[in-house]
């Protein structure tokens, strides 16, 4: 079997594919800061769209190649955590500039997507196909949101905190019959992940739960400060609302 399509590796926290995949994400996020200002705002639309859909492909070529190998399990393989239902459905969350949308997907994104970057649950090494497909959905969905802020100005609110927290529990309840009835651990409302992670320090179950909805709440401001500098010392307003 080709060692793409090799699944029996398991990935190593913090080894060299970690830190390659890590380092490219940083040498790419830095020239999305750079390069986007200088492009039109139709060449940053069509930017933006073609990179959605890349994500979204990348989520439906693994499902394929998972089932087709027989390892797709429902209860592990749905596009049910944030990283891999934003992906799926990137097209449309990013085919159109829009505030209300962009600030919710940004605090999720910039509150999550990084902790999963610098302390990852991948499912396989590389050179498999699942390590790409990890590295493209986490790292792309920051890439793409900075992309978003950067190339159409829209500036998430403080009040965009609370809302986005409102839509995170509401979407954590749906998820509670989903993981009765398949008996999975989506958002890992059953149990922690097996590898390390932030969720180790704050105790069993359930309360690491209660501590991350407090965390939460830190990190959705955090996410906020550099768009509370930027307003305070460059702007005036958002752009668009």
């Amino acid at each position: 079997m080709s060692p793409f399509f090799d699944f029996s590796i398991p990935f190593e926290p913090f080894g060299t594919s970690h830190f390659v995949a890590v380092i490219i994400f940083l040498i790419v996020l830095m020239l999305t800061f750079s390069i986007t200002p200088k492009l039109s705002k139709n060449t940053n639309l069509k930017l933006t769209r073609t990179s959605s859909i890349f994500l979204s492909f990348t989520v439906c070529l693994w499902t394929l190649i998972h089932i087709y190998f027989d390892r797709f399990s429902f209860s592990e393989d749905l596009p049910l955590s944030i990283c891999n239902l934003f992906a799926f459905a990137a097209p449309l969350i990013f085919w159109n500039p829009r505030r209300k949308i962009f600030e919710i997907i940004y605090y999720f994104v910039l509150s999550g997507t990084l902790q999963a970057i610098f302390t990852p649950d991948a499912a396989a090494e590389y050179p498999s196909y699942s390590y790409f497909k990890y590295w493209i959905v986490h790292c792309g969905l920051i890439i793409v949101v900075i992309h978003h802020l950067v190339a159409f100005k829209i500036y998430p609110t403080f009040k965009g905190i609370l809302y986005s927290f409102g839509w995170l529990n509401l979407y954590l309840l749906t998820l509670i019959p989903i993981n009765l009835s398949l008996s999975a651990n989506y958002f890992y409302l059953v149990s922690k992940p097996e590898t390390a992670s932030l969720l180790d320090l704050f105790g069993p179950w359930p309360y690491y739960i209660i501590v991350t909805e407090f965390l939460v709440m830190l990190f959705f401001a955090l996410a906020y400060l550099p768009i509370f500098l930027i307003r305070r010392f460059y702007l005036k307003h958002s752009f668009i609302e």
